[in-house]
């Protein structure tokens, strides 16, 4: 096991991912792992859920909109910078960068991480 780290955002090693979107991995265990997203003006991660992991989105930068099923209905909600978004296993849900201008940024955790999947949802 190793000890303490700082990790500077920038350095990480970004991947293209969905639309518009970038993401660094920042740390991983059975229990969690740590993402880093960046979403470009426009960007989104589609329509999906995990079959048992939470997705918690903590935003650094910019906004995103959060649109998930709730009670049987699509419902958005805004968040932005210092604000946490919770989604619960088996919830279908997309995040996307409402502006045009601006990239987003937010810290992406899932726990567990053992056992993680990415289901798309299938378009009605």
């Amino acid at each position: 096991m190793s000890g303490p780290r700082t990790v500077e955002l920038a350095s990480l090693d970004y991947e293209d991912r969905h639309v518009l979107a970038r993401k660094a991995l920042v740390h991983q265990t059975d229990e969690v792992q740590v993402n880093v997203y960046v979403l470009e003006p426009g960007g989104r991660v589609p329509s999906h859920h995990h079959t048992t992991s939470w997705d918690i989105s903590v935003v650094l930068e910019g906004e995103i909109d959060a649109t998930f099923t709730e009670n049987g209905a699509m419902r958005t909600v805004r968040r932005g910078p210092d604000s946490v978004n919770l989604v619960p296993p088996g919830t279908v849900h997309e995040i996307a960068n409402p502006s045009r201008t601006k990239p987003a940024r937010f810290l992406l955790i899932q726990s567990p991480a053992h056992g993680f999947d990415f289901v798309r949802a299938t378009p009605a």
